[in-house]
């Protein structure tokens, strides 16, 4: 058994140097931003630094109160439900649904990463012609909220992803569930970059959400034809623990 779940790594690993996945986003964000005066180092508080105030969203960092932005220059998107109603009420009808589920008997946690994948589908429709119309005018860097594209019902992954994100803090927060949240990107040559959810659940198993892609699921269930969303560290790690438990 051991052998084979080896074996799995290594084709893991194989498909990582075949897609030569690139996964410094956010330090190119700090990298392009340092020289900028509304810029703020990061700290112990703030990961990945400050842009106008408001901590930037990266890899395995608080959503919800947090500005993302590019590698490249676009429109820097606020997830703030103290200001953005549109998210609140995103939430509202979440839990509503998952209530309903629970007066037919299923538990609230049974379905919840899918009952977020499709509530955001259908909330946040895959749309670039939408982003261009919403972000048109912006200078560099601007900020938007994310109830912005809510509100024209369309947005591009990092939208997408960022909504999912916010849904499953929220419901954190809440104590409806307990796993750790990260929306995770990565660039790809030839295919360009990308951004996700990597939701980890109590019993330590992976799973991606992620609508632009329609996919959600298992991170071992992945395909071979799909994004490539598995972290490096993690690949390298499993392996090692896994030959160390051979010898």
């Amino acid at each position: 058994m051991i052998v084979f779940i080896v074996r799995y790594y290594i084709v893991r690993i194989k498909r990582y140097m075949e897609n030569k996945a690139d996964w410094r986003k956010t330090v190119l964000v700090q990298d392009r931003l340092k020289n900028s005066a509304f810029y703020e180092e990061g700290s112990r508080e703030s990961r990945h630094g400050k842009w106008q105030g408001r901590d930037i969203i990266g890899r395995d960092c608080p959503i919800n109160g947090g500005v993302y932005l590019g590698g490249d220059e676009r429109e820097a998107v606020v997830v703030d439900d103290k200001k953005q109603p549109e998210l609140i009420a995103a939430y509202q009808e979440l839990v509503k649904r998952r209530k309903f589920k629970e007066q037919q008997g299923r538990s609230f946690k049974d379905g919840v990463l899918r009952e977020v994948f499709d509530l955001t589908k259908e909330l946040l429709p895959y749309s670039d012609v939408v982003v261009d119309k919403v972000t048109d005018g912006l200078q560099p860097d601007e900020k938007i909220s994310l109830s912005s594209f809510l509100l024209n019902k369309g947005g591009v992954c990092r939208h997408q992803a960022l909504l999912v994100a916010y849904l499953l803090e929220k419901l954190k927060v809440d104590g409806y569930v307990s796993g750790r949240v990260s929306i995770d990107r990565n660039y790809i040559p030839g295919k360009g970059g990308h951004a996700w959810v990597r939701y980890v659940n109590s019993a330590g198993e992976i799973f991606i959400i992620d609508p632009a892609q329609n996919f959600i699921g298992r991170i071992e269930e992945v395909g071979g034809g799909q994004w490539f969303y598995e972290r490096p560290s993690t690949i390298l790690d499993k392996v090692k623990k896994l030959m160390t438990r051979k010898k």
